[in-house]
């Protein structure tokens, strides 16, 4: 099949299939208002609860859509003037109750109970409170339908367990929402309601699973009238302290004490938009990164692990244009220091993180739907210090100036739960580093059915020199299709320019890109098989060019299907096929892209199996191989996490991985050995075949005191060791030539060859002592060794790793919340 030929199949074929969908009127409930307290205990022995008509005739979504749930579910809601009261009674035989302890945020295995509101009724921002019968409280919040778990909000819940069930009563002080400021309200809600033990979750709005989105699914709460929104002000003072210990084997035991303090500061500017605030923060108490050996042309991702970083930022997440590690993170300049070297000088300091001074978040939206953003942050200035061997004088090099980083954002909800979205980046360097700034305009549009969407997005990025013309750089993105239903059917075609860079506050593996995809798949809701409760087939072509100079780079296709039966075991498979050989110009790392690699044919077969989490013993198995059209080179790789419940207090986690690749073909620098390589020129470029064993082992064990006292510690070690035995020069066409180089020094050691090993371990204790306030106590341990010496065998290897140079921090950490209302009393 030839490129063009491929190339207008995947633009053109765009399936439209008709389907039954299940249409379900909107519920409604009403809140009664009430003048005497309610002590939020779990009893609901009040005789305000007996005034409010309760909530019922919940329908099951989970095993299947629209069934009768097996116990009935009745909630009673009630409202003052400080907050909005829910009292549901969960009938259900007491014995089948499943009552796993887990740390706040999670549920765990256990049964739970939730409520959903969007009080400005635009079906794609809301909030949601849930609590297991355990008396664990999760929140979470949406923007544009999208969960962010890490909001936390403080609120009040108690369960009790009684003959016929249990029973949650819970109130939510309008602190913790934001709504329109009317005299009387209606909200959009939903209540939710799961049954562990036979994996049964149901909604009092029935979910129809052909509709995509949750919060544009929810039923109609009526009868608040006349509240306001209290003074939304909290202090959250904090004070650390460090011991840290530096275990050198060369350079001596080093010990060392530091103490800090700072605050965050939120506060409600009104009834839709708060000020959220940190100043000079600390993220010592974050559990530690999974680094890896890094040989491929991109950098790594990171997960997001601080707090601030993690809570509320879901409306600056539009686009994906801000990565919020960029702040905070590793110096500008930090690789130059080593170029800037005098002789007989040696780099001593040379930090990878930089000081954020502080942070800023305003962040709200109005009654008519108008999401507004705005975040800003400054990280100190990072120097490096250099020191003169001979003469032991010292010199600081610059690696990172001043810098502001700033996201502006104004989403805008339409009609049918659609958005429109405009959002600028930008990064201010003080002094003569250069600045950047990125915009973008994003769109979502759905038709009123949900079945039909169009999607778009255009950017521009900026870079503006002072001695040189400013870069710019565009990308845009089309996507149109069937993406509600049974039968869905998405083309996509995206572009990014050579010069697109929007990495200095977002993430971008690569850019000069141009891709025609399609996303076809069957979802199937109630299957004829009755063992089964859903499963999924997808088929998903892919035909991708270099934007500069426009040629072809990539055809791949993927098919697959995903397989859920009532025992709660979940199955899926893979088939990728790359048919045609790859261009890769990235591994080559040629800035304009004046060479590739010829990436050979090649196919993947991977699958999945996971088991029943009910159970006190369940695993998830993974295995994949790919295979390549040259003799002796394939990857295969196994991942199997089990997970062991000892008690409702107790569990443990594991992950053992291992990754086999021979024959590995990659990207070596030709600048590393002392002397000039024979056949490799300065416009070259070297490859290297290696063989490669990758293991990534971790354990996790968490043991919970009380839903509010807990303790995890969590311990991983990662081991990649590679060997390489042959070198080559990349050519025009894309093959490869062997060199006559070895990579080896005098000494007969390998210049290239490495074992490389990571060990730590993360202990977290976390008493929340109050409301919002915890007292955190830290260990974490640090261990990375990198050399040539290889020993294949696993214990014996890791021993070798203990015995390295190791640091260890141990921090104690005590956080208060401060509520204005609770302090001073309520003013309104």
């Amino acid at each position: 099949m030839c490129e063009k030929t491929i190339k207008y199949l995947l633009v053109s074929v765009l399936l439209f299939m008709s389907m039954w969908t299940q249409t379900t009127a909107q519920k409604s409930s009403t809140a009664v208002r009430i003048s005497s307290s309610i002590k939020v205990d779990g009893e609901l022995d009040e005789a305000a609860w007996q005034e409010a008509e309760p909530a019922t005739d919940f329908l099951t979504f989970e095993p299947v859509p629209y069934g009768e749930p097996t116990g009935r579910s009745e909630v009673r809601i009630l409202y003052d003037d400080s907050g909005i009261y829910f009292g549901a009674h969960l009938y259900q035989d007491p014995t089948t109750i499943l009552r796993e302890l887990s740390a706040r945020d999670r549920r765990g295995n256990a049964d739970w109970f939730g409520v959903t509101l969007d009080p400005f009724q635009g079906g794609l921002n809301g909030f949601s409170f849930l609590v297991t019968v355990s008396g664990v409280q999760q929140d979470l919040q949406f923007s544009s339908g999208q969960e962010d778990s890490s909001w936390e909000a403080v609120w009040q819940s108690e369960v009790r367990t009684v003959d016929d069930g249990w029973i949650v009563e819970m109130k939510i002080p309008y602190m913790a929402l934001r709504f329109p400021k009317e005299d009387v309200q209606q909200w959009n809600m939903q209540l939710a309601r799961g049954i562990r033990y036979i994996r049964e979750n149901s909604f009092w709005q029935p979910l129809d699973p052909q509709i995509d989105g949750f919060i544009n699914q929810c039923g109609v709460l009526n009868g608040i009238e006349n509240i306001k929104s209290p003074v939304r002000l909290s202090l959250t003072p904090f004070v650390v302290g460090y011991l840290d210990h530096n275990s050198a084997n060369t350079a001596g035991d080093q010990t060392s004490t530091a103490f800090g303090a700072g605050m965050d500061l939120k506060y409600g500017i009104n009834d839709a938009f708060t000020l959220d605030m940190t100043l000079i923060p600390d993220f010592g108490a974050v559990v530690s990164d999974n680094v890896v050996v890094n040989l491929g042309p991109f950098e790594q991702f990171f997960e997001e692990n601080r707090a601030f970083f993690t809570e509320g930022i879901e409306l600056f997440n539009k686009g994906n244009l801000f990565y919020t590690r960029r702040i905070g993170g590793r110096p500008l300049k930090y690789g130059q220091v080593q170029n800037e070297l005098l002789l007989d000088e040696q780099i001593t300091d040379n930090s990878t993180t930089t000081q954020l001074l502080n942070a800023t978040k305003v962040s709200g939206r109005t009654a008519g739907g108008t999401g507004i953003g705005v975040f800003n942050a400054v990280v100190d200035r990072q120097v490096a210090t250099v020191t003169n061997q001979l003469t032991g004088g010292t010199r600081g090099v610059e690696t990172n100036p001043v810098t502001n980083y700033n996201v502006v954002v104004v989403d805008q909800n339409l009609a049918n739960n659609s958005v429109v979205s405009l959002v600028n980046t930008s990064t201010l360097r003080f002094g003569s580093d250069y600045d950047a700034n990125v915009t973008g305009l994003f769109a979502d549009l759905r038709d009123k059915s949900q079945q039909y969407g169009l999607a778009g997005k255009m950017v521009v990025s900026q870079k503006y020199y002072e001695d040189q013309d400013t870069d710019l750089g565009h990308s845009y993105f089309v996507s149109a299709g069937k993406v509600g239903g049974r039968w869905r059917a998405v083309a996509n075609y995206v572009v990014e320019s050579e010069n697109y860079d929007h990495n200095d506050l977002g993430f971008l593996f690569s850019p000069n890109e141009q891709g025609y995809s399609l996303d076809l798949s069957y979802n199937e809701f109630k299957p004829k098989n009755q063992k089964l409760v859903r499963y999924r087939l997808y088929l998903n072509p892919y035909y991708e060019r270099l934007y500069k100079p426009n040629v072809f780079t990539k055809f791949s296709i993927e098919t697959g299907g995903f397989m859920l039966y009532k025992s709660r075991v979940g199955v899926g498979g893979e088939i990728s096929v790359e048919p045609i050989a790859t261009r890769d110009y990235f591994e080559t790392r040629t800035a304009d892209f004046s060479k590739y690699y010829r990436f050979p044919t090649n196919f993947t077969v991977s699958g999945f199996i996971s088991s029943d989490y009910r159970k006190p013993f369940a695993y998830d198995v993974r295995l994949a191989y790919r295979s390549y059209s040259e003799q002796g080179r394939y990857e295969l790789s196994g991942e199997f996490e089990p997970r062991v419940r000892f008690s409702n207090k107790l569990s443990l986690f594991g992950t053992l991985s291992l990754g086999t690749l021979p024959n590995q073909i990659g990207y070596v620098s030709s600048t590393i050995p002392t002397a000039p390589i024979p056949g490799i020129g300065a416009d070259d470029v070297m490859f290297g075949r290696r063989d490669r064993v990758i293991f990534d082992n971790s354990l996790r064990l968490n043991y919970i005191f009380t839903p509010t006292m807990s303790v995890s510690l969590r311990a991983r070690h990662y081991w990649d060791q590679f060997t390489y035995n042959r070198y080559s020069r990349v050519e025009d066409d894309g093959s490869l030539t062997r060199l006559a180089f070895d990579g080896l020094r005098e000494d007969g050691s390998s210049y290239y060859d490495t074992n490389f090993n990571i060990f730590n371990i993360d202990l977290f204790y976390t008493w929340r002592f109050a409301p919002g306030s915890d007292i955190i106590f830290a260990w974490k341990n640090a261990i990375s060794t990198a050399n040539a010496d290889f020993d294949s065998r696993y214990f014996r290897n890791l021993a070798d790793t203990f015995g390295s140079d190791q640091f260890n921090s141990f921090s104690l950490r005590i956080i208060y919340f401060l509520d204005y209302n609770t302090v001073v009393g309520d003013t309104r």
